[in-house]
């Protein structure tokens, strides 16, 4: 469940991936990295939600292997997400309560404590609502380009269990334009949006999630 989650919390990310060509370190005029971090927070903070397609890449550091999945998500605060895989067919739905992994093929819907998923460390909390990222995170400005800055985000508390978040973000709109996660095991997952609404109506409906009649519902044991 740990790695499952890890995977798919930084994928709440507002804008899609895009690679920006590496400039010099640290060049003169660098924007200083807490005025980026104030600017970046800002930024999300003014965002209430949003709907967008995704395609999600995990390499697996133990397979060697690349695994594409594509689909659809939304995401409101404080909590609240859902998405839904194209292929495989698979559903995440968060109310902020509890967190629902519907996998149809098993026939199985695996169901967990909100705040087991998603404490105030993991990499994706700050959108979330649950963390703040000059409170939570040791933030280096690892690159710049003239277009925007590349943060490295180490989780304060307990790094090694949690892993780390690559960051661009826009120079001109403090938008996120890339997103990486490395976990402690070496997989890395890159998350790509497009189609991105800050202004869709997102009813609260689609936050909950049933069980289909004949599914199995496995709940996750509490945290010791």
């Amino acid at each position: 469940m740990r790695t499952l989650f890890s995977r798919l919390t930084v994928a709440l990310f507002v804008f899609y991936s895009s690679f920006l060509v590496p400039h010099s370190l640290f060049s003169a005029g660098a924007a200083a990295v807490a005025d980026v971090v104030k600017r970046l927070q800002a930024r999300y903070d003014s965002t209430a939600g949003f709907r967008a397609d995704f395609t999600q890449e995990v390499e697996s550091a133990t397979l060697g292997q690349k695994v594409e999945s594509r689909g659809t998500v939304v995401f409101k605060k404080p909590g609240r997400m859902r998405w839904e895989f194209n292929e495989p067919k698979q559903t995440l739905v968060s109310d902020g309560k509890f967190f629902w992994f519907y996998q149809p093929l098993e026939k199985q819907v695996l169901k967990t404590p909100f705040q087991q998923a998603f404490s105030s460390t993991t990499p994706a909390s700050f959108l979330l609502g649950v963390g703040r990222l000059d409170q939570d995170f040791s933030i280096v400005l690892t690159e710049e380009t003239a277009d925007g800055y590349q943060l490295r985000l180490t989780p304060k508390k307990d790094p090694e269990a949690i892993g780390l978040l690559d960051l661009v973000v826009s120079a001109k709109t403090f938008d996120i334009l890339q997103a990486t996660v490395t976990d402690p095991l070496g997989n890395v997952t890159r998350l790509h949006f497009s189609n991105i609404d800050r202004k869709a109506p997102l009813d609260d409906a689609l936050f909950h999630f049933t069980a289909p009649p004949g599914v199995d519902v496995i709940e996750a044991m509490p945290s010791s």
